[in-house]
């Protein structure tokens, strides 16, 4: 919870002159409301009297120091009512901007070990309990402290030993109220996580919906959702018995207040020091109260609720392992394209040895050359293009491009140099411009062009809104063959002197291979180029062959060299399936 109050904490601050007006109209409104009662006895008292003109001026007099207290219990609610719309409204437009600040700040590894939708989910429930808890904080907390508090004035003026009976009340209700609640939010959290958890099997299952239909899996997804809804069921029902045992004991209080009032008031009477007057304010006051503590009973319930469902986000708020840019980084200038990986050792996971890749690893790749990295699945390919876009980074050794040292790049000036066209290019549920442009104010023609050089621009053209037409989540509106040429058009306007090609055409029939093979030789003619490949049109062409296997390069050389070794390349070309290693 030390996060949460943290960050809700600074908004606070942030936005302190707002939160002000809020506090001083939640003290009038409320505080004011129990003046009112006070009225009230005077006029029950006289109402109680024969009528005199004494009397009747009295009546009248109480009657407008109501009427002037209500206006200003109405000014005090507008107030109130102004200062949460400004403060709340902007705190939420923070919050929406500080969660995904820190959702985008975590390292790669994070992302591939979390549900996109579970997080999502966690991110939009700690942005809502901001209100829920304000709004606990100011109305519950300190509007139920304050009206306590002058009630306990106004009883003890009135009736000192009743005054304390209210007292040890209010104790015994808060403290059960309280403590129970806090008891009972280890059940809150089980039913948050378990949320969590079906909602982050919910956008598993429909993310990969084709998947699902393509293998008749709608059977076992059922089974799969059903079983999780079951179990989330259960915990559900659990933390929702123990609000009702909370409720029966919270109206046992109450009925208990009402009835030794009313016990009092007869033993008074009895004595002959009872007044009319007197009842109706005890009455009334009471009623007040024990209206506003059931609600912080229930809304107790709420608080607690928000604040499991907020604690996962949370966690994120306190990982520390992120992507940031430090002291001494800078915007340095990729102008040659020359990389060296030198004494590089990298385990997954900084104290497990068992997952250890690289061990003393050591490669240059010169200025525009262009090298393919060959190897078995597990021999370190995709872990070396991580490394080099620093999604990862080496427990030691280092990486330089252009003599400059990776770890002194500022991340965005590291990327934005490196060129990635990946197998499966993921594009944003946008405009083909945008997913090309990524967030760049380009001309047309330049657009145009860049998409030309892809061998895009005839499918753009013949779509019915060209440019401006929507691919659909993930680009799922694109084929294979489409989306590869958007995410080689980006490349091509990042003009970036580094190319990563993760074998872009492999999944690719073969006119569009041929199609796509002859933009990327295109896009990577003057730049340093890394290509994972699988394609032997891809490997024939590159300058130099370089064979992994577990974190060590066992062979490299030109195709015709690698294969006079007859070693592990030569092998793999003679287990060569079709075009692919």
């Amino acid at each position: 919870m030390d996060v949460i109050f943290r960050e809700y904490g600074t908004i606070i601050r942030q936005k302190w002159g707002w939160f002000l007006v809020v506090l001083l109209g939640i003290s009038g409104g409320s505080g004011l409301a129990l003046l009112v009662p006070l009225y009230y006895k005077e006029i029950a008292n006289g109402l109680s009297k024969p009528f005199t003109a004494a009397t009747h001026e009295l009546l009248l007099q109480n009657l407008s120091y109501i009427a002037v207290t209500y206006g200003v219990i109405w000014l005090s609610w507008r107030a109130l009512e102004l200062g949460m719309i400004m403060f709340q409204s902007w705190g939420l437009n923070q919050l929406d901007k500080r969660c995904f600040d820190v959702l985008v700040k975590q390292r790669h590894h994070f992302f591939e070990n979390n549900f996109a939708g579970s997080l999502v989910k966690q991110a939009n429930r700690f942005i809502k309990a901001f209100e829920t808890i304000i709004d606990w904080m100011i109305f519950e907390f300190y509007g139920n402290l304050l009206q306590v508090s002058l009630a306990f004035i106004i009883f003890y003026q009135q009736q000192p030993t009743f005054a304390l009976y209210f007292l040890i009340w209010v104790v015994l209700f808060l403290g059960w109220s309280g403590g129970f609640l806090v008891w009972k939010l280890k059940f809150d959290l089980r039913v948050a996580a378990m949320d969590s958890k079906l909602g982050g099997a919910y956008a598993d299952g429909i993310s990969n919906i084709a998947i699902v239909k393509s293998f008749a899996l709608e059977q076992r997804e059922r089974a799969n959702i059903g079983a999780l809804a079951d179990e989330s069921y259960r915990k559900r029902n659990v933390a929702w018995l123990l609000t009702f045992v909370s409720f029966a004991v919270q109206s046992t209080l109450v009925f208990g207040i009402e009835l030794l009032l009313i016990y009092w008031m007869i033993g008074e009477w009895q004595q002959g020091a009872f007044e009319i007057g007197e009842f109706v304010l005890f009455q009334t006051v009471l009623l007040l109260i024990i209206r506003h503590l059931w609600d912080f009973g229930m809304n107790f319930r709420r608080f607690f609720n928000v604040l499991a469902d907020a604690r996962e986000m949370a966690d994120v708020f306190r990982q520390t392992d992120l992507e940031e840019n430090h002291a001494g980084m800078q915007a340095h200038t990729i102008t040659h394209g020359d990389i060296r990986f030198e004494h590089l050792s990298f385990a997954y996971g900084k104290e497990n040895k068992q997952v250890g890749l690289f061990e003393d690893f050591n490669l240059h790749i010169k200025s525009g050359e262009k090298v393919a990295l060959v190897g078995h699945s597990g021999s370190g390919k995709t872990s070396l293009t991580k490394l080099l876009f620093r999604f990862v980074d080496p427990q030691h050794g280092k990486i330089l491009l252009d003599s400059i040292d990776a770890s002194s790049f500022t991340l965005a000036s590291l990327r934005e140099q490196i060129s990635l066209v990946p197998q499966q290019p993921d594009l944003f549920h946008r405009s083909i411009r945008d997913n090309i442009a990524l967030g760049k104010a380009i001309p047309d023609d330049q657009l145009r062009e860049v998409a030309r050089k892809a061998r895009a621009l005839d499918f753009i053209e013949k779509l019915p809104q060209g440019f401006e037409t929507m691919v659909g989540e993930r680009g799922v509106k694109l084929s294979g063959g489409e989306k590869q040429r958007i995410a080689i058009a980006r490349a091509f306007l990042e003009d970036a002197p580094i190319v990563v090609l993760d074998e872009a055409t492999s999944a690719l029939d073969s006119l569009t291979e041929q199609q796509i093979q002859v933009a990327i030789f295109e896009l990577i003619e003057h730049k340093t180029a890394i290509v994972i490949a699988h394609r032997l049109s891809t490997i024939l062409r590159m300058d130099r062959i370089i064979v992994l296997e577990n974190g060590q390069i066992i062979e490299q050389g030109t195709h015709n060299e690698l294969l006079a070794l007859q070693g592990k390349y030569y092998e793999m070309w003679q287990h060569q399936s079709g075009e692919f290693l």
